[in-house]
């Protein structure tokens, strides 16, 4: 359960930063596109509205799949730099204690420092 749990974490992560990915635009220079909308711009009938459509369709597939890779490379580099949680909780642990050491010592100079000024 807990595998499956750590998964769907993972999943949805990936699902967000595949959004994110995607929704940032991309220049995709292809010759065929090109082609297809010169043709288009110049003689615009049915056909050739066809084939650019059909051209603008692969370009979407190719920024999807762009997209897939990049939030694919985004989320296994976080997944790589995220720390042990017990190292974290050591962490967070030595700085409560050095935050505690560090109030009793400020609060014992406090006095002599303002008779000192």
């Amino acid at each position: 359960m807990r595998l499956a749990k750590i998964l769907l974490r993972y999943l949805a992560a990936y699902a967000i930063v595949l959004i994110l990915v995607f929704l940032m635009p991309e220049h995709i220079h292809r010759r065929d596109f090109d082609r297809a909308f010169f043709i288009w711009m110049k003689d615009r009938t049915a056909q050739n509205e066809a084939a650019l459509r059909t051209e603008q369709h692969k370009n979407e597939i190719i920024h999807l799949q762009d997209s897939a890779v990049i939030a694919l490379v985004v989320v296994i580099n976080w997944l790589g730099n995220l720390p042990d949680p017990s190292f974290c909780e050591t962490l967070c642990q030595r700085r409560q204690d050095s935050r505690s050491a560090r109030l009793i010592c400020e609060t014992d100079h406090a006095p002599a420092a303002f008779l000192l000024a």
